[in-house]
């Protein structure tokens, strides 16, 4: 007799209900762990206090003349490092430079004018000298030709002419005498002139070296505000140094976040530049105004 049964199969059909039960507590398992993650996140959230509002800073200088003037040459871009006393740019300075020629020029002039003047000296005594010389042997002469006439032996006009040779002599003594003291006045008026002369030189090689300006001390030029050919107002800035040796991390914070914060509290930061390190530190320093006192447009 044939066998026409169906064949029972050996693992049963899954009910409906029982997927929907799985389905049920795998959403509510799902919710629990979010529930939880939510909570370690608050938790964490309240723990911390975390922006990313802050960017590294250090001392910077606003490097400037002293004067104003066109900007002719640059000697430093961004980025560079300079180190104190490195030249950084220079102001056209031709106009400069002329009136410290002229100033030396008027310095030799009146140097040369000194070396005449003690020429002159030297002459004047060796005129002195000779004054002197004949006014003693004219005295000597006035001397015995009176002596001689008062004798006889000589008549009254050779008398005469003798007593006008010697106050000739003397005339000539003091003449000579007078040159001296005028060629010293010449001298001493001279040495004030060069005196002054070599001010004006020193004063423009003074306000020439205002036409290069120098690093004030060594670090990193951060920014350049202008470029040759500007015209530069005294006291303008034209580069912005950093100096660097000494570097933070200047953070913003909401007002409402300053009472979780204190000095010497520890934190930890990223830096984009090394974004797979973490670096620690603490905080040294809390300011007392906020960022929008000081910004030109306020937040």
């Amino acid at each position: 007799m044939a066998d026409t049964s169906t064949p029972v199969n050996d693992q049963a059909t899954t009910p409906p209900h029982k997927t929907e039960k799985k389905k049920i507590i795998f959403l509510v398992f799902f919710l629990l762990i979010a529930i939880i993650a939510a909570i370690i996140w608050w938790v964490n959230y309240n723990k911390y206090i975390s922006t990313d509002d802050a960017n590294l800073d250090s001392y910077r200088i606003d490097v400037a003349p002293m004067i104003t003037g066109q900007l002719s040459r640059l000697y430093v871009s961004e980025g560079d490092s300079v180190k104190k006393g490195d030249p950084l740019f220079d102001l056209e300075k031709e106009a400069m430079v002329a009136r410290r020629q002229e100033a030396e020029a008027q310095y030799r002039q009146l140097l040369a004018q000194l070396q005449v003047a003690q020429a002159s000296l030297a002459e004047a005594g060796n005129n002195q000298k000779i004054a002197e010389i004949a006014e003693a042997q004219s005295k000597i002469n006035f001397d015995r030709a009176k002596i001689q006439y008062e004798g006889g032996a000589i008549t009254l006009e050779a008398y005469q002419n003798i007593e006008e040779s010697y106050k000739s002599a003397k005339l000539q003594q003091k003449i000579a005498a007078n040159r001296i003291q005028s060629v010293h006045a010449q001298i001493e008026a001279t040495k004030m002139s060069a005196e002054a002369a070599l001010a004006n030189v020193e004063t423009a090689n003074t306000d020439l070296s205002y036409y290069q300006v120098t690093a004030p001390a060594s670090g990193i030029i951060g920014k350049r505000w202008s470029l040759p050919g500007d015209i530069i107002n005294a006291g303008q800035t034209v580069l912005t140094l950093n100096q660097g040796k000494e570097i933070w991390v200047a953070v913003y914070l909401e007002e409402t976040k300053f009472s979780h914060i204190f000095l010497g509290q520890q934190v930890k930061f990223t830096l984009d530049a090394y974004d797979k390190l973490t670096f620690f530190g603490k905080i040294f320093y809390i300011g007392d105004n906020s960022a929008s006192e000081f910004a030109l447009v306020p937040p």
